[in-house]
């Protein structure tokens, strides 16, 4: 029997990008600092894991297909290399081989996309959308019911 495959998006999901990004924001008080922290060298290979997401992705492998689908930050070149760091660091090795790094993730195929986002090609995803952050689905353990985990 085929494993459904998920496809799990990084910032907000994985990562904690937000609380990152204010306390980034918070601590620029410096006018000659970066207005966009995401812009600075080392921003996504340091963000902390969301609660629970490293113990969740670990229950999806085992029953299906787990993907890695993110949105790179353009104006940082480094967050190409930087997100492969965090995931090798809190994922593995394995799980690096299946980081897919896409501006528009209407583009990926997929049979599930968790995303807390609708705003690069979510909406139009193929599969299913389960939207991260939203009432149906605003954390990790409500993300593993629709699994069944």
């Amino acid at each position: 029997m085929r494993k459904s495959t998920v496809l799990v998006d990084m910032d907000g999901v994985l990562c904690n990008y937000k609380k990152a990004l204010k306390d980034g924001l918070l601590a620029a008080v410096n006018p000659n600092e970066e207005k966009y922290p995401q812009s600075r060298i080392g921003f996504f290979s340091y963000l902390e894991p969301m609660p629970v997401a490293l113990e969740a992705m670990e229950k999806l492998q085992k029953e299906h297909d787990v993907w890695i689908c993110s949105r790179p930050s353009f104006p940082n070149l480094n967050c190409y290399t930087e997100k492969a760091i965090w995931v090798r660091k809190h994922l593995g090795y394995e799980m690096q081989k299946k980081l897919m790094l896409v501006p528009n993730k209407s583009m990926v195929i997929g049979d599930f996309l968790i995303d807390d986002s609708l705003k690069d090609g979510q909406s139009e995803f193929r599969g299913e959308l389960l939207h991260f952050g939203s009432d149906l689905y605003p954390n990790w353990p409500e993300v593993l019911k629709r699994f069944n985990l």
